[in-house]
């Protein structure tokens, strides 16, 4: 989102918003918040595009609930609070660790044993011990994977599906956040393996029936006749709301493949909020849901960062703990402030943006915090806060990627400047925009909103990593052999060589390489240059596609834009050895001048950084590892 864009939406929300605040000194009533929240929704359904939506909102023990727009468009179904289902992707991981310390509490679990000891069946690639603490805190050490939304490994038995779909441990152990979906999955099968039932069904027996969840889901396969229908989800593209591809993400359900209706998810806020009982039903001990909120590292205080399973962020003066979801175009979160006794729920089934979801919830617990006498920490004046600024400028590569295959190209990237007066420029993960972040303490950085960042330093005291405001993943500093950006510019020299090297061909009105060998050079660079601006085109429809398709392009494989894009790859790689091998015959060859040798040659060797580069990130023949 644009910056005039994103002004003009949250001017827009602004107004609103204040619309419906109550007069100075007033505490406000169950009315005043219900129509607080629908201000909310309305601005952003109506900014966004948003088809259908659903909250809620516990404080104490008021419940409010809401349903906005439509569950399905076409048949005019309007989105209500208990008579539909919307899918809560991520938020499934909770359940998933609740799970987890329910058989703490047992004794048949240890959050820092090495889980190998309580899986029957499934290996653990990496070195050293693998902890339930560690995959709590999305510190397991993997790379990312997609396996999760590939139908055919999903189809498998979950052991059979973790195996096939292991990642590679690219960090140490318990040191880096990056969030592992995978990892969410392998809680679940240990929670099978010693519980001894499938998890869908500990999950049921154990936590949605004792909750009163009866509409809650753990995936379509085990929805039941008489519970609301799944709301249908929509792709916005260009103002025209599309249906969206479904993927069903199958033996990987503990990390996110349940559906659930505000009304339940208010239950479950309830949940959250109390001592571990609700309405006279115990789940688990007052003592083990305070642990919950308490952080398994303490390397990032003054951060954001995992507790317990939970996001855990600093903000509004208190924490606020939560977690998030997206699948299938339907994005969700849910936010809780314990301090409070306050909690927020919002989903949307597809849009043109995620600020419902996102900024809403914050919006609200902003102003009841407020109410309560909270406020953000304030920016604070400290004499090497320019050079410390200075230090944690640059590029970063986000470390919940792809370290292997061709994906590992696409690794998103953010870009943080800093200012003179010790402040950052830096992107706000909610806001989806270059925000000012004032420096609140050595190292920490906070928006206006309360969204913090944190640089990270290594031994010899050098910035290597950023927390953002989120908590569930790391940025990694770009370094040459991890910078994605050396392959584009050496792509794009490429394309200038390739594209003189063609207009050449067509100066000198044929190869005239003034010999047999010559020629065939010729031809050589030729068929190169040829290649080179195929891929740019292959590139380009392969970009347009996937600005169509969504999250359908990464889903539904294979994509043959995707697929030229690779076998061009590879072709580029071949022809690159074949045109730097002809360098020899290139200086030797009668009738080239000196200018035509320098370009072949600048050719060349270019190519040949470019196909090492291709190999390097997996773009050409999968990659070197």
């Amino acid at each position: 989102m644009s910056a005039k864009r994103l002004t003009a939406v949250l001017g827009i929300l602004f107004w609103a918003f204040m619309q419906v605040l109550p007069a100075s000194g007033q505490d406000p009533s169950r009315t005043d918040l219900a129509a607080r929240f629908d201000a909310i929704a309305e601005s952003f359904i109506a900014t966004q595009q948003v088809p259908g939506a659903i909250g809620a909102i516990v404080v104490g023990d008021e419940v409010i609930l809401r349903g906005w727009g439509f569950a399905d468009r076409e048949a005019g179904t309007q989105a209500g609070p208990d008579d539909v289902r919307f899918e809560i992707g991520s938020i499934s991981k909770l359940f998933t660790w609740f799970a987890v310390m329910m058989l703490v509490e047992e004794g048949r679990l240890d959050l820092r044993a090495d889980v190998s000891g309580y899986l029957a069946e499934t290996p653990v690639r990496g070195d050293g011990p693998l902890t339930l603490a560690q995959l709590m805190s999305h510190r397991p050490g993997f790379e990312d994977t997609y396996a999760l939304f590939d139908p055919a490994i999903g189809a498998l038995p979950r052991p059979q599906a973790l195996a096939v779909s292991a990642p590679a441990q690219v960090f140490p152990r318990g040191q880096v956040t990056a969030y592992s979906n995978w990892g969410v999955a392998l809680a679940g099968q240990i929670v099978e393996d010693v519980a001894g039932v499938p998890f869908e069904d500990f999950l049921q027996a154990r936590i949605l029936d004792p909750l009163g969840m009866t509409d809650t889901t753990y995936s379509e396969a085990t929805a039941r006749p008489d519970q609301p229908p799944l709301s249908r989800s929509y792709r916005v593209q260009g103002g025209i709301a599309h249906p969206a591809f479904r993927v069903d993400v199958g033996s990987f359900g503990p990390a996110g493949s349940m559906a659930s209706t505000a009304a339940d998810m208010a239950r479950f806020l309830r949940f959250l909020l109390s001592d571990g009982a609700v309405d006279g039903t115990r789940l688990l001990a007052r003592e083990t849901m305070s642990r919950m909120q308490m952080r398994l590292f303490d390397d990032l205080a003054g951060a954001s960062d995992m507790a317990h399973g939970f996001q855990s962020r600093p903000m509004f003066g208190t924490m606020v703990y939560g977690h998030a979801g997206g699948l299938n175009e339907f994005v969700s979160n849910l936010v809780f402030i314990p301090e409070l006794g306050v909690g927020v729920f919002v989903s949307q089934n597809g849009g043109a943006g995620a600020s419902l979801p996102f900024i809403g919830p914050d919006l609200i617990l902003a102003q009841l915090a407020a109410e309560a006498g909270l406020s953000h920490a304030a920016p604070r004046s400290m004499p090497d806060a320019g050079a410390r600024a200075a230090e944690v400028a640059g590029r970063y590569l986000i470390n919940r990627r792809a370290f292997s295959g061709p994906m590992q190209a696409l690794s998103p990237q953010i870009t943080v400047q800093a200012l003179p007066d010790g402040a950052i420029l830096a992107p706000s993960m909610r806001l989806g925009a270059l925000v000012r972040h004032e420096p609140i303490g050595p190292d920490l950085w906070q928006e206006p909103h309360g969204e913090r960042i944190m640089a990270i330093r290594d031994d010899a005291g050098r910035v290597v990593r950023l927390m953002d405001g989120m908590g569930f993943t790391t940025y990694e500093r770009a370094r040459p052999a991890t910078d994605p950006m050396l392959a584009a510019a050496g792509f794009g020299l490429s394309a200038l060589l390739a594209l003189t090297t063609l207009l050449g061909l067509i100066w000198r009105h044929g190869l005239k390489g003034g010999s047999r060998m010559g020629t065939l050079a010729a031809g050589l660079s030729v068929a190169a240059a040829g290649v080179v601006w195929l891929l740019v085109i292959a590139v380009g429809l392969a970009v347009l596609s996937a600005m169509q398709l969504g999250m359908e392009f990464m889903i539904d494989q294979p994509q043959p834009t995707l697929i030229a894009v690779l076998l061009l790859a590879d072709a580029l790689a071949v022809l690159a050895v074949a045109v730097l091998l002809s360098l020899a015959i290139v200086w030797r060859a009668p009738g080239w001048s000196l200018g035509r040798r320098l370009h072949y040659s600048a050719l060349a060797l270019v190519l040949a950084a470019t196909g090492a580069l291709f190999l390097h990130w997996g773009l050409a023949f999968g990659g070197m590892g």
